[in-house]
């Protein structure tokens, strides 16, 4: 690959060249691929506008980004920003650079979407939003052109098997007992997490380039290169394993309607929100963010209370509080 990034380089630059006032337009496009739009939107979804579609945006949303992380340790791929002094850095990022993450979480996740609506002209829009996010990212200076291309062809890849087993899966899970799903969703979330440290683990020998170090500490001060860790990995494993696990448990109990009139669903929606930034941002707070065993298991425990509370402890207090009822 490093005989088409300075090729590569050149199109950043092109496209930076255009102006400065493409900049907050292209950080609010941006903003639609940040897993932060997508923890609101999907809840949001799946509280007040139809839970189905909202768990189904979920699921799409964080099994995304566990194969992103995987894909990036493999890659190990650098920023346009680490490589090159040349490209300004308008963002910075952490972890390597190929498939983008925001590439292939629009693609699949605007992509499920489109494909659950089946409607032109939303398909027409989210075609859109996800080739503008593609850009944006490469105007950002945080991906290559191929670190775009190759996160939309995962992302379709994932959307296509997504819809194909869909179903399958459905019904699989429909014949498990409760206490047997939630050991396989348990044992699922530690598996994704021991093969991304495996991959860290075998690559102890590899150092970063310093002259990647260099470069994006020139280009991006506050920023920090962190391309080895197991945080996201743990933080998508984690919340997929609360979030499915609860709304298999309240499925079973007769789930629960998330339309009724704007002022409940408004109502719902700031309820849940308080409860995700509770647990979030303020275990977060409390929690300590240490790289060690100890670390990695609280931030798994935040995370998947975060996902539950999603899935069925805010439903649970619609229920209670009149807010909402269960699926007829």
């Amino acid at each position: 690959m490093d005989t088409i990034w300075p090729i590569e380089i050149g199109i950043t630059t092109f496209l930076q060249s255009a102006g400065e006032w493409l900049l907050n337009p292209l950080r609010l496009i941006s903003f639609l691929g940040n897993e932060e739009f997508y923890m609101l939107v999907m809840p949001a979804l799946y509280w007040c506008v139809d839970s189905i579609l909202g768990f189904r945006i979920g699921i799409m949303l964080l099994t995304s980004g566990m194969l992103n992380s995987t894909a990036k340790l493999i890659f190990r791929s650098p920023r346009p920003y680490w490589f090159d002094a040349q490209v300004a850095a308008h963002s910075s990022e952490s972890s390597f650079g190929m498939p983008s993450g925001h590439a292939m979480n629009s693609m699949s996740v605007w992509g499920l979407l489109a494909a659950s609506i089946r409607k032109k002209s939303v398909s027409v829009i989210t075609a859109v939003v996800i080739f503008l996010i593609g850009i944006s990212r490469i105007f950002l200076g945080v991906h290559f052109t191929s670190d775009v291309l190759v996160g939309w062809i995962l992302g379709a890849i994932l959307l296509v098997v997504f819809l194909h087993l869909e179903k399958r899966v459905d019904g699989w899970v429909k014949g498990l007992p409760f206490g047997h799903f939630v050991l396989i969703m348990f044992l699922i979330s530690l598996l994704v997490i021991t093969v991304n440290a495996l991959i860290i683990q075998a690559n102890t020998d590899w150092q970063i380039p310093s002259a990647w170090i260099t470069t994006a500490a020139a280009s991006a001060p506050d920023g920090k290169v962190n391309p080895l860790s197991l945080d996201g990995t743990i933080t998508n494993a984690a919340v997929l394993f609360g979030l499915t696990t609860g709304a298999v448990w309240l499925n079973r109990k007769g789930g629960f309607n998330a339309g009724g009139v704007w002022w409940r669903r408004l109502v719902r929606f700031l309820i849940g929100l308080t409860g995700v930034l509770i647990l979030w941002a303020g275990l977060g707070q409390i929690f300590p963010d240490s790289a060690n065993l100890f670390g990695f298991t609280l931030r798994y425990i935040r995370y998947a209370l975060t996902g539950a509370w999603i899935s069925v402890g805010a439903p649970c207090i619609f229920l209670k509080l009149g807010l909402a009822e269960k699926r007829k």
